[in-house]
């Protein structure tokens, strides 16, 4: 049964990421350039991997795990940014796009998405999708810290200083010392990948 559901829950996410792609590519259309980009076939291995908030340079520990499948630099004219991610040990805080929308789909784990200004946690698990507009507070955070949440990120549209950006230069390469950045330099790096982060109560 968990199978199924499973099942029909990846049918969804793949229809709604469809469905925005599809919209991202009308409101696009003089931009890019048809025909250009083949069909691009991405395996379990291959993408580029990189590590946020590492515990040091030998060991990811409470850092997150992130492969970058698809983006503007590995598939040019490409509208949708795709990546895996096993969640850090404290999740996803809580933040906004400014300029994309961006669906998740849980693979493993179970967890919680905190969504909206009142930061409600509704309870997620392996099948769960999300969808979050532009703009929406949203964060996640998982059921138990020692076994993350492994999920698949879907963002669109695609422009420099985006998210897939964020993932490949505001993080470090396996076995690199971790950036380490004061609190307000890191709220910078945040914001110039067009991310917002709510203020302090």
């Amino acid at each position: 049964m968990k199978t199924l559901v499973s099942y029909c829950a990846l049918v969804v996410v793949v229809g709604i990421a469809v469905l925005v792609f599809s919209y991202s590519r009308a409101q696009n259309a003089p931009q890019q350039q048809a025909g250009k980009t083949p069909i691009v076939a991405v395996g379990t291995d291959e993408g580029v991997v990189r590590w946020l908030q590492p515990d040091s340079a030998q060991e990811l520990g409470d850092g997150a795990l992130l492969n970058v499948k698809i983006d503007r630099l590995s598939v040019p004219h490409t509208t949708m940014m795709v990546a895996t991610q096993k969640l850090a040990a404290s999740g996803i805080p809580v933040h906004s796009h400014t300029w994309e929308d961006e669906v998740i789909y849980v693979i493993k784990g179970r967890g919680f998405a905190i969504i909206n200004e009142e930061q409600t946690s509704v309870p997620i698990e392996a099948g769960s999708v999300l969808y979050i507009p532009i703009g929406e507070w949203h964060g996640l955070k998982n059921a138990d810290p020692k076994t993350p949440m492994d999920i698949l990120l879907v963002t669109t549209p695609v422009k420099p200083s985006g998210l897939g950006d964020f993932f490949r230069f505001a993080t470090v390469q396996p076995g690199h010392p971790p950036l380490n950045l004061p609190e307000e330099e890191f709220l910078k790096l945040v914001r110039k990948y067009g991310m917002e982060v709510p203020k302090q109560k």
